[in-house]
């Protein structure tokens, strides 16, 4: 599961048109009243996988919501690169556009650049709902390329659902310097920093979806 994200006071981004209902997909604004829920619920499942303590969290969370009892079954954060350097940053040798540039290509612009955090779910199924959600919900914001620090155990979640992403290089807790220790066994799993184009996920998603999953 990603690192969680410093805070930070970017632009509130409106919710988008289309996005399915609250009772099952959640937006989570800084000003939103719901927003410890949710918060409190990334705590608990990090609490319990890792021994970690998270402190700060991205600007905007989603969720997603059992429809019959109204639990929190998954959520995760996100922040847009162009607001202010991104968590996963402290990883790389440069910039993050740099890193997704190649040879006569030209460097993607930071706000088409989503770092997302602190993906937590009670179950991996569910965790792959909200992926899939979440992937036309960043869409819609004009996302194009999505960077995360993702666990060996994510990677395999990634792999499952056919998106092989881009390695941009191993998350070294020793970047973190004090802090690492705040992270319990984390930096145990592997992470590393990866980065996927959002409208291939998006084909890819479609093209795989199961009958139960949602349309994207």
């Amino acid at each position: 599961m990603p690192l969680a994200f410093a805070p930070n006071q970017g632009p509130l981004l409106p919710k988008p048109e289309g996005a399915p209902t609250a009772s099952l997909f959640g937006w989570h604004s800084p000003v939103d009243p719901d927003r410890a829920e949710v918060e409190c619920f990334v705590q608990r499942v990090y609490a319990r996988h890792f021994g970690a303590q998270v402190r700060h969290f991205a600007p905007h969370l989603v969720s997603l919501r059992d429809r019959a009892s109204g639990e929190i079954v998954a959520a995760a954060g996100y922040r847009q690169a162009s607001v202010a350097p991104l968590f996963l940053e402290r990883y790389l040798d440069r910039p993050v556009e740099q890193c997704l540039s190649a040879p006569g290509v030209q460097i993607p612009s930071r706000e088409g650049i989503f770092e997302v955090g602190h993906l937590a779910a009670e179950r991996a199924g569910e965790g792959r709902r909200l992926i899939l959600l979440m992937a036309r919900h960043l869409a819609e914001h004009r996302a194009q390329w999505v960077v995360s620090t993702l666990t060996e155990e994510l990677r395999h979640l990634f792999v499952r659902l056919g998106i092989t992403p881009l390695a941009l290089g191993r998350a070294d807790a020793a970047a973190l310097g004090g802090d690492a220790g705040e992270w319990g066994s984390y930096y145990e799993h592997h992470p590393v920093v990866l980065a996927g184009q959002v409208q291939h996920a998006l084909r890819l998603f479609e093209r795989r979806r199961p009958a139960q999953e949602p349309r994207l």
